[in-house]
């Protein structure tokens, strides 16, 4: 989900970042966030009378960028969701452009360090809003894993950048079919989104 949500937030082509720094960061961190809720490996919880993530399943996942969030997680239970959120966040966006790198879907970085990596396939990385852009055209239902992509788009402020339509009826509908712990990753990344910006003004 990180992967498509990062192909999302850049330009097919030349790799630049549709919006700020800190957004896409916070974007990423909630995907990341996202791979681990999907994975089985975390969900949402109320303790004491804040919103935590709380892990189900202690076995490592298959790539060191979740495998490394779940770890953080196990080792620092008692941090707030929004804490996990921030703190993914500071990194989120090389850390997701490192795997997607490794994994051959992005140019390795010049030696120059640059924010911008170009898609090594620009087909693959427009599909990713190609495919939810479509079927919001055809009112067609998403899946689970593009509800939650759509969703955060929304939180972000992407939605505004990358949607060809904008349905607000459809995209609602879309983020309360998903499962509570899945609505309130959206619901954290929004407020945090919010958090931002008030503190950059």
């Amino acid at each position: 989900m990180a992967n498509d949500l990062f192909f999302v937030m850049h330009d097919n082509a030349t790799g630049r970042m549709r919006l700020h720094a800190r957004l896409t960061g916070l974007g990423l961190a909630a995907a990341i966030l996202g791979e681990l809720m999907l994975a089985g490996r975390t969900t949402v919880g109320l303790a004491a009378g804040q919103i935590r993530l709380v892990v189900l399943d202690t076995a490592p996942p298959g790539d060191a960028l979740t495998r490394t969030a779940l770890d953080h997680i196990i080792a620092e239970p008692s941090h707030r969701f929004h804490t996990w959120l921030r703190f993914l966040a500071r990194t989120a966006l090389a850390d997701v452009a490192a795997r997607m790198t490794a994994d051959g879907l992005l140019r390795p970085p010049g030696r120059r360090p640059s924010r911008r990596q170009a898609p090594v396939d620009v087909n693959i990385a427009a599909w990713p809003a190609g495919r939810v852009n479509l079927a919001i055209q055809r009112r067609e239902p998403l899946s689970v894993q593009d509800s939650v992509l759509l969703g955060l788009l929304v939180a972000t402020g992407g939605s505004q950048l990358v949607l060809w339509e904008q349905n607000p009826r459809y995209l609602s509908d879309s983020i309360a079919a998903l499962p509570a712990p899945l609505q309130e990753l959206i619901a954290q990344t929004e407020a945090a989104v919010g958090d931002s910006i008030i503190s950059r003004r």
